[in-house]
């Protein structure tokens, strides 16, 4: 558990972290919903008119989402959100989840999302940054949980090239796991 109070090198605390951080005086739930209000009162979506999304996915820190007022989808929402909740000592780990059609659809047309679970009164709660909602529990029932860690760059994914090559080998273990358990 200690481990998800550490930065990520994509969630590290910087001084505009901390002020946010200081600007939200509750703590546990209360602090997590008022985290989230920020994050979406504070991060725009989509992203401006002539910024390329797949140009800057997964390549900026939560810092510099925050300095740029925007986000290019769920990641960036989960990172941001990450860095304020460990800055203000509440364990948090970075949730990459694939949703469950990839593995029948289209391999080449990445499906999945990012959540966050949060450590609050002895338990892990699951959070949907990108969507404002805090839940009961870490289940993901549209989706098969690829990992947990600090960040994007934390799982060894840093763009949309690495993603795919990512979700793609994942699938292949995955499908083939599924095929024998099957038989």
């Amino acid at each position: 558990m200690e481990n998800f109070l550490k930065a990520g090198k994509q969630t590290e605390i910087t001084p505009k972290i901390t002020e946010i951080v200081n600007s939200i005086e509750v703590t546990d739930f209360e602090f997590v919903v008022k985290a989230l209000r920020w994050v979406n009162k504070n991060i725009k979506y989509p992203a401006p008119d002539g910024i390329e999304k797949n140009d800057i996915f997964r390549t900026r820190t939560a810092d510099q989402i925050i300095n740029d007022g925007f986000a290019t989808g769920c990641t960036d929402f989960a990172l941001v959100f990450v860095a304020i909740a460990r800055a203000k000592g509440i364990p948090t780990k970075y949730v990459e989840v694939i949703s469950k059609s990839y593995f029948s659809d289209n391999p080449d047309r990445v499906g999945g999302h990012v959540f966050a679970e949060c450590f609050i009164k002895d338990e892990w709660w699951g959070v949907d940054p990108m969507n404002g909602n805090l839940k009961f529990n870490t289940k993901y029932p549209n989706y098969v949980v690829y990992a947990r860690g600090l960040d994007s760059w934390d799982l060894g994914i840093y763009d949309m090239k690495s993603i795919r090559e990512k979700f793609s080998q994942f699938a292949v273990e995955y499908n083939a796991k599924k095929a024998t358990s099957a038989n």
